[in-house]
Order: C-alpha cells, then sequence, then structure tokens
C-alpha cells in the first residue's frame, strides 16, 4: 500500500527535528506490516468517524500523532501534530 502526504502533513513533518521525523517513518513502516502493535495505540478519531473512509489516528511518542485515512488503494497522511490536531468533541 502507497504513502500520499497532504501538504499539511508534509508543513507540519518539517516542524520536527530530524530523530523525530524518523521515529514518524519507523512508526508509518510498522503500520504498513502490522496496524495492531499496542506502541501504535491505533484507533478512530471519535470526531471524525462520520467521514469515509473513517479518520484514523496513531501515536508516534508522547508528544506527536498522525491522523491519517485508509482508502482502497492508498493510506492519505493528514496531519502531525500534539493533541491540537485532533478536533473538540460536541458537546450536544
Amino acid at each position: 500500500m502507497r504513502f500520499v502526504t497532504s501538504p499539511l502533513f508534509e508543513k507540519n513533518l518539517r516542524k520536527f527535528d530530524a530523530k523525530f521525523q524518523r521515529r514518524v517513518w519507523d512508526k508509518l513502516a510498522l503500520l504498513r506490516q502490522d496496524r495492531n502493535h499496542p506502541s501504535l495505540r491505533y484507533k478512530t478519531v471519535q470526531a471524525l468517524k462520520h467521514l469515509n473512509p473513517p479518520v484514523k489516528e496513531i501515536s508516534i511518542n508522547m508528544r506527536g500523532r498522525v491522523t491519517f485515512q485508509e482508502f482502497e488503494d492508498h493510506i492519505y497522511w493528514r496531519n502531525i501534530g500534539g493533541h491540537e490536531i485532533l478536533p473538540r468533541k460536541s458537546s450536544a
């Protein structure tokens, strides 16, 4: 499965140091091999589960996460950053 990155993902990835960037690519490769690996903490972003396909997230470490969508032929990397990249749940 191929990876496609959004301009926002690329822009925000550049904000991190080289060591963190290497960790990101290692985690993305791990996702490709075993999405259920415990270190990924793979899950659906509840506020965006209505999208088709739903938005998922994995954890890079305590300070970073990646949001993405899994299409039939590719994974679209939406954003990278801390908790601020996740939408707030509406209180209705």
